[in-house]
């Protein structure tokens, strides 16, 4: 057999069997964008019967090449199959160590990721025409991956390739079957469809994870395994997984504490669920925050590290800055640096407006930031509050009166304290015509489309008036914030009327801020009302407006 009847063979038993490899020209077209490809795999273009005897796939010789050739071992000759480099420049190849230098990057990362790819397959080079040792595979350094080098990683057929029968073919293409994920990995830069499903704890925040907020913390508790990292630092690196400065190319970049975690051969989730902890009183509570779909992982990419990298870098000084204003530790920077290991479409990002409060969530079991695998329908993990369940009136006060994402500033504990007293003097104010033994009291129990409310009252016709706590000391601020929360509620309270909607806050408003709140309740088809709470008072709510 010479050897094009061997390349002619082999494209034969390729398509004719069905064999993978047959598909890869239609690959090359889709994924390469080529326009024109033949339809065989190998083609006279690339079969080269000199003094060397090999040939390759057509278009293989400025990437990685499915290779068939004969080599000699010792006074014996063989023949190789496999995939592999040639850095031998040519007319579209003139310096060949720096044009495959990211398909060398790609095969390190893919062989990081997917080792299991690479099982039984053997890895081998040829530098100034001595050949090296067989040995399993390896990441691309230096030494392998230099000018003029030839590298295969494959296999050895203990006979010359004239003396090849049809069960040799079988192997040699049951191999490139078994490389053609390889090659789409580092070629045609496409990573197996995820399907994996996780749900994993995400650092709590007060700023939608855009910038760090503040988190009690201990010096004394540095180093401990056993304690979160912001108790250790009073930060933590997810904190800034949607900040729009590591926005680039259409994917967000960040850091995710159950991905970095993730086990060897993971490129991507199919989808991520998050929960974080927040602690009220004494209490630890778990809260649902959403999803991210379609989420890859990128610690291993090196393509993904040269674009975002950069980045990181210039905003460093930044980030220590966000750190010092919380009152953090910025060592926790310092000893471990921002890294990101996933990156997603903004598309695929579905975070809940606000945090459902999960009370019956097991966190002694999955208190860890750890990726936790599941299957069949999430609801069977978190209460996510389907948006198209019906609203309904639920009496009733919710332990701890919990809030989340209340806060703004670097006085969260002090800002929480202060909205916990006024919804509790609120309870008291409502008193005796609403509470909760009469069933027509809500504190932070009824939800609309999944968002809880502060209070709500049920009146004898059904309908209900909304409260909405706010502690800043702006009344202008507090208004502007209520309002679009109010108006949020009322516009998912489905067949429930909404008889008012009411902002509570311990700022007298300003004349001008009068003006402001009249301004709203004469363009607004619901009836707004203000209610300035004051402490010093015997009767601490006054209506003003």
């Amino acid at each position: 057999m010479t050897l094009a009847q061997l390349a002619a063979s082999l494209n034969n038993k390729a398509r004719n069997s069905g064999f993978a490899i047959a598909d890869l020209p239609g690959l090359r077209k889709q994924y390469l964008h080529k326009k024109q490809l033949p339809g065989d795999l190998f083609t006279k273009a690339t079969i080269f019967d000199g003094a060397d005897k090999y040939f390759f796939h057509f278009g293989g010789r400025d990437e990685m090449q499915f290779n068939v050739g004969e080599e000699w071992i010792g006074t014996k000759r063989v023949t190789r199959y496999g995939l592999c480099f040639s850095l031998e420049p040519s007319r579209s190849l003139t310096n060949p160590v720096h044009d495959l230098k990211a398909f060398k990057q790609r095969f390190n990362q893919c062989l990081m990721v997917h080792p299991a790819w690479f099982k039984n397959f053997r890895h081998w080079y040829f530098h100034q025409g001595k050949r090296s040792a067989n040995q399993a595979a390896t990441q691309l350094n230096d030494q392998w991956f230099q000018y003029g080098n030839f590298i295969c990683l494959g296999g050895i057929i203990q006979k010359a390739y004239s003396s090849l029968n049809d069960a040799d073919l079988q192997t040699i293409l049951a191999a490139f079957d078994r490389l053609l994920p390889i090659y789409e990995y580092v070629v045609l830069q496409k990573k197996p469809a995820a399907t994996t499903r996780i749900f994993t704890r995400l650092t709590s925040n007060e700023n939608h994870w855009e910038l760090p907020s503040a988190h009690r913390w201990r010096k004394a508790n540095q180093g401990k395994r056993n304690i979160p990292f912001e108790n250790q630092y009073g930060f933590g690196h997810e904190e800034w997984l949607l900040n729009p400065r590591y926005r680039i190319g259409g994917y967000q970049y960040g850091y995710i504490r159950g991905i970095q975690h993730a086990k060897a051969g993971t490129d991507a989730f199919a989808e991520v669920h998050f929960y974080t902890v927040k602690k009220e009183k004494t209490a630890n509570l778990v809260y649902y925050v959403g999803k991210i779909r379609n989420v890859e992982v990128i610690k291993h990419d090196q393509t993904a590290q040269d674009i975002i990298q950069p980045v990181i870098g210039r905003y460093q000084a930044d980030m220590f800055n966000e750190i010092v204003r919380i009152n953090a530790d910025r060592k926790g920077m310092d000893d471990h640096p921002f890294v990101a290991v996933a990156r997603f479409e903004l598309a695929d990002l579905d975070f809940l407006d606000e945090p459902v409060l999960q009370p019956d969530f097991d966190l002694e079991k999955f208190k860890r930031f750890q990726p936790y695998e599941f299957e069949g329908d999430i609801e069977t993990v978190f209460q996510n509050e389907p948006e198209d369940d019906e609203t309904v009136f639920v009496a009733g006060k919710a332990s701890q009166t919990a809030v989340y994402n209340k806060t703004t500033s670097d006085a969260s504990v002090t800002i929480e304290k202060l909205h916990i007293e006024i919804v509790e003097a609120l309870e008291q104010y409502l008193l005796p015509k609403y509470s909760v033994a009469k069933a027509n009291l809500s504190i932070d129990r009824m939800r609309f489309r999944g968002n809880p409310a502060d209070v709500v009252t049920e009146h004898s016709n059904q309908a209900i008036t909304i409260y909405e706590v706010k502690t800043s000391a702006s009344g202008r601020r507090n208004i502007r914030d209520a309002i679009a929360q109010l108006l949020d509620y009322a516009a998912h309270s489905g067949k429930i009327k909404v008889r008012k909607l009411i902002i509570v806050s311990p700022a007298s408003l300003t004349t001008d801020e009068l003006a402001f709140l009249k301004h709203l309740q004469d363009r607004l088809t619901y009836k707004v009302e203000y209610l300035c709470y004051d402490k010093e008072q015997e009767i601490k709510f006054h209506k003003q407006g």
